[in-house]
């Protein structure tokens, strides 16, 4: 039954084609909506899908992983993302400079193309977890358009180390509204990585001025791309790329908002966290957001075996469990009241109504504890 989604990985390839496949189907029907089509399709047409077909709790057994984890066949689908990203996003940029479109369409244009990069992250953060040259230098190039270079760096060595703490700067607390914590993570995320850089060169006792900082060298490709579209097309180009850029790595905190929300692991009695463990981290196995995400949403599994490859991660019903998939989950976070009526009594449930296990945000701690008594009946 698992392995028959072998061939669904393919469609991992619609979202970096997202701009295109509007502009298709505005050709076709005359309708310019179609020109919001990233919209549409993340928000509409993949929401509703999670919806309809539902949750697909198929996983290999660790017995077979062996066999199945190294695959080529899934090295390729991963790979090929970054062309067909590539190839849609000087396309785009070309027909919002040189496209003859209107600003409402040029708008819904750059919308779709951010949020095809934003998607796209998510094969950053595949490829980026891997020890293979040829594949963290993908990752590198996938996370240019989005200006979000450093994302590798701090995610696996700072995300992992601190994920559901008051420390991690990507873990979202209870209470706290995404528009609080999207500055605290930006910020927070690049101190982060440049930290983690500065500490590696030092240990070598080398410079940090150097190609081979993967912060710099991956910071470095943007400026590379912009400025040779920039070339190309123009000083108008600027302008779209820095828009589509922003809302890609919107979409990425969006995302990495809800996958720790108000988790929080506990110390032990040396004041050391305990280890990551599938109730730290908020699971999804809706079948259309973890295909377009590479199994991203089976984050327990994740965070267990990093190094782990999309297709082998595995289900755990034990995780707090999200109402439905990403697409439609990701969307409530722009909404904070309407987020934490759906997902705040799913998390104090889980904690068994005791709010002292939560990650909570502090200027809302009175009000949750007062809301919920510290502990709910």
């Amino acid at each position: 039954m698992y392995g028959a989604k072998r061939w669904l990985w393919l469609m991992g390839f619609l979202p970096p084609a997202l701009p295109f496949l509007g502009f298709l189907l505005v050709r076709a029907t005359g309708l310019h909506v179609f020109w919001y089509f990233g919209l549409i399709f993340v928000y509409g047409f993949v929401a509703v899908i999670d919806i309809v077909i539902g949750v697909d709790r198929a996983s290999y057994d660790l017995s077979e992983m062996a066999a199945v984890e190294n695959q080529p066949y899934y090295r390729v689908v991963a790979a090929l993302v970054m062309p067909i990203q590539y190839a849609t996003l000087v396309w785009a940029i070309w027909m919002l400079v040189d496209g003859g479109l209107g600003w409402v369409d040029s708008i819904g244009l750059a919308m779709t193309m951010g949020i095809a990069n934003g998607v796209a992250i998510t094969n950053a953060h595949e490829l980026g977890h891997k020890s293979e040259t040829l594949e963290r230098w993908l990752a590198k190039l996938v996370l240019a358009p989005s200006m979000f270079g450093h994302f590798t760096t701090e995610h696996n060595g700072s995300h992992h180390v601190w994920a559901a703490t008051p420390e991690d700067f990507s873990s979202a607390r209870m209470g706290e509204p995404f528009y609080v914590y999207f500055p605290r993570t930006l910020v927070g995320g690049v101190k982060d990585a440049w930290r983690l850089e500065k500490e590696r060169f030092a240990r070598r006792g080398k410079s940090l001025w150097t190609w081979r900082n993967d912060v710099l060298s991956a910071w470095a490709l943007t400026p590379l791309l912009f400025g040779a579209l920039t070339l190309w097309l123009g000083w108008a180009a600027l302008p779209w790329l820095i828009l589509q850029g922003f809302l890609g790595l919107t979409m990425l905190e969006m995302v990495n908002y809800l996958q720790h929300y108000g988790l929080l692991r506990e110390k032990r009695a040396d004041g050391r966290y305990r280890t990551m463990e599938p109730r730290h981290s908020w699971n999804s196995s809706h079948l259309a957001t973890n295909i377009m995400l590479y199994h991203l949403p089976r984050h327990s599994d994740h965070h267990a075996y990093p190094m782990r490859r999309y297709h082998a991660l595995r289900h755990f019903e034990e995780a707090p469990q999200l109402p439905t998939g990403y697409a439609g989950m990701s969307l409530l976070t722009l909404f904070p009241p309407l987020w934490s009526r759906i997902v705040d009594p799913v998390l104090v449930a889980h904690a068994g109504g005791d709010l002292e296990k939560l990650n909570i945000h502090p200027p809302a701690r009175k009000r949750l504890m007062k809301k919920w008594g510290g502990k709910a009946d």
